[in-house]
């Protein structure tokens, strides 16, 4: 059966703007120039850094999820900058917003920014967990022949049932998994971002087996990890998401809570290592 590329969230507030600069310049190791099409996200995932980030600060967070801004100006802006900046300048897609929102499928604006940068020598990365970036497999194609692009699927779970619980208006995991299987088959270089590992979902031995053996079982042959940074601004709400994805699994399987011991940080980073060198994957932790 074909796969259902549509992608069903929560109505928005959508505004339009301009921009006076699209390329920001990244502290960051893996990129030297942040690029977001967008202000604000739809998926609004419940573990998503942006919020802390925006209260630190002192900008409105709270509502962080129910808002996109369109940046209708930016691929100008972005053919401008790319004049002044070194073709060796690394730059990365979705930093601060998944730049294939729903929104993106009328607005095209992320489509005109690839187009864009196809055009350059710059290496490009991206993140997403958007299905719609199968429309654009063609355009990634001709930047893969030349060697400089990779695409980043985030992927928090192959768990259904948490995907529902702690990203309820991202897409679905079957439609990621779609995703990855098309990029990879269309010889696109794909990594995994296996980020956050859920407290009491993810931090435990059985579950990372699983997911390290379902991300080589895709072809998959990196995998980047992280722990959960941003607890704070969840508040009492993860204790709540944890207890309705324990009742999800109570549901479906019978039985009360997953009695799977968690593992500290030690013990996690070497039970990653451990599998995915089973696996034949590379996967280094971020918090080893």
């Amino acid at each position: 059966m074909p796969y259902n590329n549509s992608m069903q969230t929560e109505r928005i507030e959508i505004t339009e703007a301009t921009c006076k600069t699209l390329l920001q310049k990244s502290k960051m190791g893996f990129t030297d120039y942040a690029l977001n099409p967008y202000s604000g996200c739809a998926f609004g995932c419940s573990f998503c850094y942006v919020p802390s980030l925006r209260k630190f600060r002192g900008q409105e967070w709270e509502t962080w999820g129910k808002w996109a801004q369109i940046k209708i100006n930016a691929p100008e802006v972005l053919r401008k900058e790319l004049a002044k900046i070194g073709p060796e300048a690394r730059i990365m897609i979705g930093t601060a917003t998944d730049a294939w929102q729903p929104v993106e499928k009328k607005a095209q604006i992320t489509r005109a920014i690839l187009e864009e940068l196809a055009r350059h020598p710059n290496p490009v990365s991206l993140l997403t967990r958007s299905p719609l970036l199968l429309r654009d497999i063609p355009i990634l194609q001709r930047m893969a022949e030349e060697g400089r692009v990779r695409v980043g699927v985030s992927l928090s779970t192959f768990d259904e049932r948490a995907r529902r619980v702690f990203e309820p208006r991202a897409p679905a995991v079957a439609g990621r998994v779609h995703l990855i299987k098309a990029l990879i088959d269309a010889g696109i270089p794909t990594r995994l971002f296996w980020a956050p590992l859920l407290p009491g979902v993810s931090d435990n031995a059985e579950a990372v087996k699983d997911y390290l053996r379902r991300a080589a079982e895709l072809g998959v042959r990196r995998v980047l990890c992280d722990l959960l940074n941003y607890r704070e601004t969840m508040g009492a709400g993860y204790a709540e998401r944890l207890r309705a994805y324990y009742a999800a699994v109570a549901a479906s399987e019978g039985g009360g809570p997953s009695q799977h011991k968690a593992l500290g940080r030690p013990a996690l980073a070497r039970e990653i290592a451990r599998w995915a060198n089973q696996y034949g994957l590379l996967c280094h932790p971020e918090f080893a």
